[in-house]
């Protein structure tokens, strides 16, 4: 069961409200440990219906999905582009908790659920502090062991964050700074109108924050829009 006295859960379930009103949600990676938890919520606030998008289920899960006809679950890896794109509705609203750290291709997943993403989007996750140098974005595996970035207290086995032989889609793969996300997010024509923390991970260093961006634009100089050498390839049909 999920604590919703948690104050960590409570600043997410604050955000997914903030990105309300909204006729549907893609929800994005809410299996692990939540099983389905804040897809349900987008229906208890007022959403017609959810979709849940991840490649693991749960018996628990399924139940939930029976349960009500308003839920839908596709099964598939989000930073797959060939599974993005046989995905052809655009939503309401997204909902991402937790999941870009473990993104290696981190662009373009977050590009490819933001195609999807009709009107707002909705993230909460551990970040880095601020640095001097904004729009900081590091890749964890690999760092010394005295580089501070380490975000548990301790070393943890199932985030292997310094691992350079173990460094797989469920590990710690990036720290960023809020002024990262904040610059990816301007870029593919969204606005930030809410954002906030929560406190501290065990280390000092990293925070948990989140944000709701509203869509304002389809911005045509994205990166995602330009080719690397144009007019080289000019399709006759």
């Amino acid at each position: 069961m999920i604590n919703e006295t948690d104050p960590l859960v409570q600043f997410k379930l604050d955000i997914l409200r903030a990105a309300m009103p909204a006729e549907s949600a893609i929800v994005f990676g809410d299996m692990y440990i939540v099983e389905g938890f804040y897809t349900a919520k987008c229906l208890e606030y007022g959403c017609e219906r959810a979709v849940l998008v991840d490649s693991l289920e749960t018996p628990n899960w399924l139940r939930t999905r029976l349960d009500d006809t308003r839920i839908d679950f596709l099964k598939g890896d989000f930073s797959d582009p060939f599974f993005m794109h046989s995905i052809h509705e655009r939503y309401s609203i997204s909902v991402v908790f937790d999941i870009l750290l473990h993104q290696a291709p981190l662009l373009s997943t977050l590009h490819m659920m933001l195609e999807k993403t009709q009107d707002a989007i909705a993230i909460v996750q551990p970040v880095l502090e601020e640095r001097d140098l904004k729009n900081t974005l590091v890749y964890l595996p690999g760092q010394p062991a005295d580089s501070g970035l380490y975000p548990l207290a301790e070393r943890s086995s199932e985030y292997r964050a310094f691992d350079l032989q173990e460094v797989n889609q469920s590990h710690w793969i990036w720290g960023m700074t809020p002024s990262f996300i904040r610059s990816v997010l301007a870029g593919e024509g969204f606005e930030i109108v809410q954002e906030g923390d929560v406190g501290k991970l065990e280390n000092p260093l990293w925070t948990w924050w989140g944000c709701v961006a509203r869509r304002t634009s389809n911005n045509p100089h994205n990166w995602s829009r330009q080719r690397p050498t144009p007019g080289l390839f000019e399709p006759s049909w």
